[in-house]
């Protein structure tokens, strides 16, 4: 076989490889893996290189805000635009002061859960390795201040410090100060990661890839692994909760709306319970970069604004449970003993996740049809009152309208997630095989890989099911609109025949009422006159009423076109009568023009008359 067709026909197996280097561990970790990268910048930007902590409360939030969003974006700014608005609108509703200082009450909410640890054996004996005592529940402020300390070099001052080698971060409700906090503390290799991740998360779409990148042929390569599943959460409860987090125009982060129950005419709406229903926007992200299998990171920002407070993916829930749950993956695997290497606690947490998007799909889904399925059955029986009414009051407009679109969005984002995974599986999965071969790189992935595919199988039934039903509804509504313009031209033909027997009733009453009337007024009419001329003048009438109501539409036609002639002989006639005022116009001018002329002309006569007059006597 020709060796370049065998390279071009399987270009996935060297495109999708695990760098080796990613399976040897750095001695020493790279210094780009130790420093912030706002603050190494600021002091690149100022020309001084003193100790960064005596210069952090120097640097500013649109610092943070420019340095974080613009990292590695400086050739063409305006190409990222989208991005740079999206997230530095997002993060300019913080303040860095409020992180530093004293905390207020924007900054303490408890909404983040940290885990660092390290094995500083590479034998790995040790299953739980060394950890760092929980701090328990934080808030921005906390989750700031946690950041903040060194995390893999030693203080000169610290004797039991301990290497936050393996990192992982849980948020939930992501806000604006939690994301000031991560942006000016994430370092130099994981920012432009980390900045990519919070602008997917602040987008809500769908995506699930691997990027590496890697600076130079000699420099440290950094990976990424990074998933986001967004949902529509349907719930019921007495009232609607709305995000708390806002966009830069004021709209919460995450839509909300409350349920639009499809109505006919003289028939209750479907839900009779006292509790209403609701849509709630949610996405769960999870993103785990690192520069090996021994010094990497794992974040998980998780939507729970809609659950309430007492619900089990909550920071308090995990901190206090015993024994410890691993928050990103779902509380479904204990947290101790830990998973070691990146690419098996990302292929774990992708799929518990999976799953539980999987479960609230189907919920929603399925209340979704429970709506419109009575409907679209009664429709086809002919039960419904709407085809005895033929038409739709606003309110079941809008109802149609809103389940239509309903429908359309939850297929538009189930297609999407779909899309991805099939995307992933057809060429980054290789990035979990052994380099140039068709294996795992450890077969105990295949469990995961295997409850992944079963989920998005069954996400392509709900998304089949989905469009079905809008098919079915889109028919139901377009025979409706049918209906309607039906039962629109029965009315119209209604109404002629109307018109039409009230012209047979003119034709027959308006001649006798007429020739009545004429024969009332008895002071104008002959002495002689009898019934024998009202009888007479009673048949004129009626055939020239009959005569003008067949001859309607020739004589509407006639007096349109005298009306027509009239208008255009008017307008020849202003035409003719405004061209003879500018010729007698122009003509006036003329003859002044003339008369002019010839005083002119005699004044010359006279001044050279003079003008000899006095040679002549000079002479």
């Amino acid at each position: 076989m020709d060796a370049s067709r065998y390279y071009n026909g399987h270009f996935k197996h060297y495109a999708f490889t695990w760098r080796q280097s990613f399976t040897q561990r750095h001695n020493p970790v790279p210094t780009s893996e130790h420093h912030p990268l706002v603050e190494r910048q600021i002091l690149y930007l100022q020309g001084s290189t003193p100790h960064i902590a005596q210069r952090t409360p120097l640097i500013s939030t649109e610092e943070i805000i420019d340095t974080f969003v613009d990292n590695k974006c400086r050739d063409d700014p305006d190409r990222y635009l989208s991005r740079k608005l999206q997230i530095g609108r997002f993060l300019l509703a913080a303040r860095v002061e409020s992180l530093r200082g004293d905390p207020d009450e924007s900054v303490s909410k408890p909404m983040a859960l940290i885990d660092d640890r390290n094995n500083e054996n590479v034998t790995r004996v040790n299953l739980n390795g060394r950890c760092r005592p929980s701090q328990g529940p934080l808030s921005a402020h906390g989750l700031f201040a946690e950041l903040s300390r060194s995390r893999l070099l030693s203080p000169p001052d610290a004797s039991d410090f301990i290497a936050a080698e393996r990192r992982l971060v849980y948020v939930t409700d992501l806000d604006s100060h939690c994301a000031l906090a991560l942006a000016a503390t994430a370092s130099i290799l994981q920012a432009p990661f980390l900045r990519d991740f919070i602008n997917r998360y602040l987008a809500f779409r769908s995506f699930l890839g691997v990027e590496i990148y890697s600076p130079s042929l000699t420099g440290a390569s950094t990976f990424a692994l990074e998933f986001h599943l967004p949902y529509y959460a349907w719930r019921q409860m007495p009232a609607m909760i709305e995000d708390p987090r806002k966009r830069a125009d004021g709209s919460p982060l995450r839509i909300s709306e409350e349920i639009m129950y499809l109505q006919m005419q003289d028939r209750p709406a479907t839900s009779t319970k006292k509790l209403s229903e609701y849509i709630y926007e949610s996405q769960l992200s999870v993103m785990v970069t690192g520069i090996d299998d021994w010094v990497w990171a794992g974040y998980c920002f998780v939507d729970v604004y809609f659950k309430g407070d007492e619900h089990c993916e909550r920071v308090e829930h995990y901190s206090h449970a015993n024994p410890k749950m691993d928050p990103h993956s779902c509380g479904r695997y204990a947290a101790e003993p830990p998973v070691w290497t990146p690419r098996e606690y990302f292929l774990r947490a992708l799929s518990s996740r999976m799953q539980q998007i999987k479960q609230e799909w189907e919920n929603s889904v399925s209340r979704l049809i429970q709506q419109i399925e009575p409907y679209i059955y009664s429709f086809t029986r002919e039960d419904t009152d709407i085809g005895k009414a033929g038409e739709l009051n606003i309110t079941q407009q809008k109802g149609f309208k809103w389940t239509i679109r309903v429908l359309r969005q939850f297929t538009n984002l189930l297609s999407k997630i779909i899309a991805s995974w099939e995307t992933f599986k057809d060429g980054e999965i290789r990035y979990f095989y052994i380099p140039y071969t068709d294996e795992l790189a450890e077969s105990s992935w295949a469990t995961y890989l295997a409850a992944i595919d079963k989920n998005v199988t069954e996400l392509r039934d709900l998304r089949s099911s989905l469009q079905h039903q809008t098919e079915l509804f889109e028919n139901m509504t377009n025979s409706l609109v049918t209906h309607a313009q039906h039962a629109e031209t029965i009315i119209t033909r209604e109404q002629s025949k109307f018109i039409q027997a009230l012209t047979v009733i003119t034709i027959f009453y308006l001649p006798p009422t007429l020739a009545c009337t004429i024969f009332s007024m008895q002071s104008v009419l002959p002495a002689n006159v009898n019934i024998k001329y009202w009888g007479y003048t009673l048949l004129g009438l009626f055939l020239i009423t009959t005569i003008l109501v067949i001859n309607l539409p020739h004589i509407t036609t006639f007096l349109q076109f005298l009306r027509g002639w009239q208008d255009g002989y008017w307008r020849r006639l202003s035409d003719t009568v405004w061209n003879k005022e500018k010729l007698a116009h122009e003509e006036e001018d003329e003859e002044s023009g003339d008369e002019s002329g010839d005083e002119e002309f005699e004044l010359d006569e006279m001044e050279g008359n003079e003008m000899t007059g006095g040679l002549g006597g000079e002479v």
